[in-house]
């Protein structure tokens, strides 16, 4: 038999039986979880929101959009980036996800929400704790 044949195959008979360090085997009753054949339908990329300025109803800007918050599977909150100039003295103010919409008026679309950015500035604010991995309160 070829060499490289002979390394191949027990190079994937290792492999196939290797399992992590303190790995656990799976219970009987846990879920496995298979990729997707299709995607699902979806509204719109976490990606086409990111870094992206929201403006009100009279397009007049009201943040930035700097991070999304979610669990169960669903986006909760969306941080926006309210104010200061050139990233200095900018708050963070947490907004429900489902306020922001995506709005198109002569072939363009943008992220809006219907409310002021005065409102806004008046809001809680909150700072990113990097050694908790968390948005905290200010």
């Amino acid at each position: 038999m070829n060499r490289t044949l002979l390394i191949a195959l027990a190079l994937f008979s290792v492999v196939a039986v290797a399992q992590p360090v303190g790995a656990q085997p799976a219970s009987p009753d846990a879920k496995v979880v298979v990729p997707m054949e299709a995607l699902p339908r979806y509204g719109s990329l976490v990606s086409a929101w990111y870094k992206k300025p929201v403006y009100d109803t009279n397009e007049k800007k009201v943040g930035v959009i700097t991070d999304m918050l979610f669990s169960g599977g669903e986006i909760n909150a969306v941080m926006l980036d309210v104010g200061g100039f050139l990233g200095i003295g900018a708050k963070h103010v947490a907004v429900p996800a489902d306020a922001i919409t995506v709005t198109e008026k002569k072939g363009k679309t943008w992220l809006t929400i219907n409310t002021t950015k005065d409102v806004v500035k008046k809001a809680a604010g909150y700072k990113y704790n990097a050694k908790e991995h968390a948005w905290e309160e200010m």
